[in-house]
């Protein structure tokens, strides 16, 4: 079982959390480990998928159980391309979460402005009581980013689905990355359930989601669908990589943008985290993202990826040791 993780972890947590408690104006975060060593903390660390050999390199397949059968057949396909790239694009139109591991990291996109203050904070604290947020978010860092919201004062209205689960349901992790919420079972397949959000989204001020570009726009829930319905509700989209990178569209989890990230392949070949740690990194940005946006100096529609969030130390690593994220 492996327990690696980057270099500066939990110093860099500890940035991202400070960000957070000098928007409040008091401490909610703290140093952020509580929240980044959750599974050991509480006892619930999966064994992280091990990277599986392909070709030239290694694939992070972190497949769920309804995509074991699509696999198999995916896998026999292409048992004879030997490009971990070419591989993880095609399994992707199969939307089967599969990502390389990289040497080192992706060049970066486009520089992006900050969204909110710098890092000395807003002039003032940010007030967010009874602000009203909907959370179509699950696993982690969604769900971490609008806990600490509701922890802020924030009402949180979670919407779920029994036919379609939460990956932590029933866990310690999942109890208390959701216990400043009120929960609601929506399958938003139905048209019902969809009207019923349409009736919570009409107050709201603010929409946190964790779906795919994809998911989203068949769901009509992009800030251009919603706009006409819902004109001054702020949207926070947290996916596995930036909307205008090339991986903008893919299905991944944190174990899958570790190894995308560079910070998953060391002096002796690729290795998985001991948990998914990019996922509390953007949880906790986006958390910031999302006071900006309620404080109304941020624009109304962002966006928070793991891949972004996991840059910094990406970048550190290469910085140290002049090769990428290559490190021991």
């Amino acid at each position: 079982m492996s327990d690696w993780l980057p270099p500066g972890l939990f110093a860099y947590g500890a940035e991202l959390s400070a960000e957070i408690d000098c928007r409040l104006g008091r401490t909610l975060v703290g140093d952020g480990a509580t929240w980044i060593d959750m599974p050991r903390r509480l006892g619930t660390a999966d064994v992280p998928s091990e990277p599986l050999q392909w070709g030239t390199g290694a694939l992070c397949v972190d497949l769920g159980p309804d995509d074991v059968e699509t696999w198999e057949r995916f896998a026999d396909v292409h048992r004879h391309e030997a490009d971990p790239e070419v591989v993880a694009a095609a399994a992707q139109e199969w939307r089967l979460p599969v990502t390389p591991y990289r040497r080192q990291a992706p060049a970066p996109v486009t520089a992006r402005p900050e969204t909110g203050p710098s890092g000395d904070g807003p002039t003032r604290s940010i007030e967010i009581d009874g602000a009203h947020i909907v959370d179509l978010t699950s696993m982690w860092a969604g769900p971490l980013c609008t806990e600490l919201l509701g922890r802020a004062g924030a009402e949180v209205h979670k919407v779920t689905s029994t036919a379609r689960p939460d990956g932590l349901a029933g866990s310690p992790m999942h109890a208390e990355l959701n216990a400043h919420k009120s929960v609601v079972d929506h399958d938003l397949r139905l048209p019902a359930a969809r009207r019923c959000l349409d009736e919570m989204l009409a107050t709201a001020d603010l929409l946190v989601t964790s779906l795919s570009p994809r998911a989203l726009a068949n769901l009509d829930l992009l800030p251009a669908q919603l706009g006409a319905a819902h004109p001054s509700l702020r949207t926070l989209a947290i996916t596995a990589f930036e909307s205008d990178s090339p991986e903008g569209d893919w299905i991944a989890y944190g174990t899958g943008v570790h190894a995308a990230s560079g910070l998953g392949w060391l002096d002796d070949g690729p290795r998985p985290p001991a948990y998914s740690y990019p996922d509390p990194l953007a949880g906790l940005r986006a958390s910031s993202v999302a006071l900006d946006q309620l404080a109304g100096i941020a624009s109304p529609h962002q966006g928070v990826s793991l891949a972004d969030a996991v840059a910094p130390l990406a970048a550190r690593a290469a910085c140290t040791h002049g090769k990428g994220a290559s490190h021991g």
